[in-house]
């Protein structure tokens, strides 16, 4: 497993009827690219023509060219990828994907997506044999100032085009280098999905209130897992965790 020190993952959410009605599935959403508030998210700069070269197989068609066999000839047509590279972004497109952080403590998290602490932070567990162990499916985000490039060349072959997938889908620009993003991805967006791994805990913002605690215990309904809530320090800027 690569990152063996990461053996947590976090999702911060709300608490709102869609996240309750999840949780007492055992499930989460997984959203396409098009709705994350991010427009650049998942983009990609295509370098070279939208065009290449492969050999001519149609005999036939060689013979009435050239009036002669020439079935041992090598001979090359121009073919368009235009419709290889829309299936391409249509094939990104359509995928599931669930945005997690490596911390529960990263107060910018809190305020932009646990409506400010008003919310709630899941961790799963990250270990041997589960989803998010496997670099196949899960990996942390690569912040970059630019965007990722596409050969349309690799288009032509199926592990290039998957190499190239996987850069575009783990790429996000610098300016969001404080969430410290990881993504688990699947083939189908805009759903849900069971959980990718044991629900270990539950954090609570430092301005839940004790009505929604139980409320989120109550959906839950598991005994093994651990609830805490969020206390802001006195002396610094951060956030302690005491059990609830």
């Amino acid at each position: 497993m690569k990152n063996p020190e990461i053996t947590s993952l976090f999702k911060y959410c709300p608490i709102g009827k869609n996240q309750l009605s999840a949780l007492a599935q055992k499930k989460i959403w997984y959203s396409k690219p098009a709705s994350f508030n991010d427009p650049f998210d998942t983009r990609f700069h295509v370098v070279g023509n939208l065009h290449s070269y492969v050999q001519e197989t149609d005999a036939q068609k060689l013979n009435r060219i050239f009036g002669e066999d020439m079935s041992d000839a090598i001979v090359k047509k121009k073919v368009s990828l235009e419709s290889e590279l829309m299936q391409f972004r249509q094939g990104i497109e359509e995928l599931g994907i669930l945005s997690l952080a490596d911390s529960n403590n990263n107060l910018l998290m809190w305020s932009h997506y646990a409506e400010d602490h008003k919310g709630m932070c899941l961790e799963f567990e990250r270990k041997d044999g589960e989803v998010l162990a496997s670099s196949d499916s899960t990996q942390p985000i690569f912040y970059t100032d630019n965007h990722p490039t596409l050969s349309p060349k690799s288009l032509l072959n199926k592990a290039a085009a998957l190499t190239s997938k996987k850069r575009i889908l783990y790429a996000k620009s610098k300016h969001w280098e404080y969430e410290r993003e990881w993504r688990h991805i699947v083939e189908n967006g805009n759903r849900l999905h069971p959980w990718p791994a044991p629900l270990k805990a539950v954090y609570f913002g430092c301005k839940v209130e004790a009505s929604d605690i139980n409320l989120v215990k109550n959906v839950i309904a598991d005994p093994t897992i651990n609830y805490f809530q969020a206390h802001q320090y006195s002396d610094v800027f951060g956030v302690y965790f005491k059990k609830c």
